[in-house]
């Protein structure tokens, strides 16, 4: 089985499932993504540190203080590499057309002529051209 067939059983197994903030999440979910299809996530290493030791996210000031990044895109591009154009599947992308939290846009995963995202009910579906930004793996 290959990176994209991996994404599309992991799809499947979340389709139904709702954001809950430090459980299923656009981090947790577009960092599983990238497990499920490549052996591991985007960011391990900022796994739980976005929460509050009270469960809830960060404000961007204290996410920046607390990754050393002004932007969030500054720390994604730290970690892939930023991607032009239509992205391939399994990118991540962002977009400003679903739910957005706490840095300004939402996180999903490019699927081919559509990126998935997270939403309260599940996972939203949007055409790629309301894609804002893409990074590929390094």
């Amino acid at each position: 089985m290959g990176p994209t067939d991996r994404l599309n059983a992991y799809l499947k197994t979340i389709r139904n499932s709702s954001f809950e903030w430090g459980k299923h999440d656009c981090f947790t979910f577009t960092n599983t993504a990238f497990k499920e299809m490549y052996g591991e996530g985007w960011g391990d290493d900022l796994s739980g540190r976005y929460m509050s030791n009270k469960g809830v996210p960060l404000r961007r000031d204290a996410l920046k203080k607390a990754f050393g990044y002004k932007t969030f895109e500054a720390a994604v591009d730290d970690r892939l590499v930023p991607y032009k154009g239509v992205p391939p599947r399994g990118s991540l992308v962002t977009t400003k057309h679903a739910q957005r939290w706490v840095i300004g846009v939402a996180m999903g995963i490019s699927v081919g002529t559509s990126a998935v995202f997270l939403s309260k009910e599940g996972l939203l579906s949007l055409p790629i051209e309301m894609i804002d930004r893409a990074w590929t793996r390094k």
